[in-house]
């Protein structure tokens, strides 16, 4: 028999939280574990459920909570528990949220209007480590990725083709290229990780990598490559 997932329910309205029980608890392979009524609790509740060998394998974190908002707790129990896997339901559909919640950790993002299809089905995607996205909101996401896309590009544009500059750049690949004209626009790793979409300790590597084929020791001396070599 296949093991129930365990779902903890994170919302600051009781309503909310008892109603999503209540639809959860009639699927025969969903067991709900407890609820919070905020980030801080959620990771009280987390923290005990760990001692006792049973974490929720899934957190339905609601994002605008006191004392402690879901993008936080995201980030947080994701760097304790990495096994634990959000799914964020809220009412709030803006692109900035949606971006950070995912930023932070999130697999699933739903609106409270998603149907129970969805959330059931996002819930059992979450489980397994993988994403599901609610149609409308994946469509706001890949549209915010296509401009982003657009922006990354157009660096790579004002950035000179391989061959027609120093040695030292042709030896960088088109992603070490574009992370350096950032290190010289002065922006820190995780602000490069976030506009390019990646890991920041995938930022770090390619940043050790660029500053080796630089001959560098660190990224003042790298940025200051970059500008003699006009890649600013």
């Amino acid at each position: 028999m296949t093991k129930a997932i365990r779902i903890l329910i994170v919302d600051d309205q009781t309503l909310v939280r008892e109603g999503f029980r209540k639809l959860l608890e009639m699927e025969a392979d969903f067991e709900i574990v407890d609820t919070a009524h905020d980030g801080e609790d959620s990771l009280a509740i987390i923290e005990r459920l760990a001692a006792q060998q049973r974490p929720p394998n899934v957190v339905l974190m609601d994002i605008r909570m006191p004392r402690m908002n879901g993008i936080t707790a995201t980030k947080q129990i994701k760097a304790r528990w990495p096994n634990v896997h959000i799914v964020i339901l809220t009412t709030f559909d803006d692109v900035e949220l949606i971006h950070a919640g995912l930023h932070a950790g999130a697999l699933g993002y739903l609106l409270k209007d998603a149907t129970s299809e969805q959330l059931t089905a996002t819930i059992r995607t979450a489980a397994q480590g993988q994403t599901l996205l609610q149609p409308d909101i994946a469509h706001k996401v890949f549209a915010t990725l296509t401009a982003e896309n657009r922006g990354r590009r157009s660096i790579a544009q004002e950035l000179p083709p391989l061959g027609t500059r120093s040695s030292d750049v042709e030896h960088l690949t088109e992603r070490e290229r574009e992370i350096l004209a950032l290190v010289a626009r002065g922006e820190p790793n995780k602000q490069i990780a976030e506009e390019l979409f990646l890991a920041e300790g995938t930022v770090k590597n390619h940043l050790s990598s660029i500053l080796s084929k630089l001959g560098v020791r660190d990224r003042t001396q790298a940025a200051l490559k970059a500008r003699e070599l006009g890649l600013t």
